[in-house]
């Protein structure tokens, strides 16, 4: 090869790798700006909206909902072997639930679900009547949580396939439904998680905080009704 040919060839490598690397910036950004739109038909709904995206990650939503702080995240899941990825949507309710020990309940567990706290949890629990029978419930500690029933006529939250999760803690409320499932086909051949239609209806976001808040003003009512008597002060003759 002449020294000429040799220059041609440098360029024409440079060149290529210019463009590659110019379509690869302009993916990304496009990947970017299609996933920041999530969220963009629910802002109304909050009081003191804010939007935060890391990167090429789905943006993280906060905001206060009928007095309480909240926190809305959407994560992709593709670990599970053999099944098409799906984008989780996690509404987390900040309000604390003082004295509540830690419950989950997880539908249809294949042992890697990452976003779940529930093989962390040392206890599982038997199923009480009227929850769903597909339900994994993990505490870590049994003993000091409130009777079941109080959660009971909340389990019809899991009667849509796309519920997955009921968590609550000392923290507050979350739960956990499938937004999206990838498109089957083109994670077939591209091993891609392409999402179609995007944008989150605001009657979905609008139905989890609802529940979310139930959820709550229950298990606080409860608590409180089974909260150890405070000591009576003493009286002296």
């Amino acid at each position: 090869m002449t020294t000429g040919e040799t220059i041609i060839l440098i360029i024409l490598v440079v060149a290529a790798a210019v463009t590659l690397g110019g379509i690869y910036r302009r993916d990304r950004r496009r990947l970017k700006q299609r996933r920041s739109i999530l969220f963009s038909q629910c802002l109304t709904l909050l009081e003191g909206p804010q939007l935060r995206q890391n990167d090429l990650d789905y943006p993280v939503l906060t905001g206060r909902y009928q007095g309480h702080s909240v926190h809305i995240d959407a994560i992709i899941d593709h670990i599970a072997v053999r099944k098409v990825p799906s984008l989780w949507l996690r509404a987390n309710l900040m309000a604390p639930l003082p004295g509540m020990p830690t419950l989950d309940i997880l539908m249809r567990a294949h042992n890697v679900e990452f976003f779940s706290p529930s093989n962390d949890l040392p206890h599982r629990l038997d199923l009480p009547l009227g929850w769903p029978k597909d339900a994994t419930i993990r505490s870590d500690d049994p003993a000091r949580l409130p009777p079941p029933e109080i959660l009971t006529p909340h389990m019809n939250f899991f009667d849509k396939p796309q519920a997955k999760e009921m968590l609550l803690t000392a923290k507050g409320v979350r739960l956990v439904f499938q937004a999206r499932q990838a498109d089957r086909l083109q994670y077939q051949v591209l091993r891609q998680a392409d999402f179609e239609n995007p944008v989150l209806a605001p009657a979905l976001l609008q139905d989890l905080l609802d529940r979310l808040i139930a959820i709550h003003r229950d298990v606080a009512t409860a608590l409180t009704a089974h909260a150890p008597d405070s000591k009576a002060p003493e009286t002296h003759s």
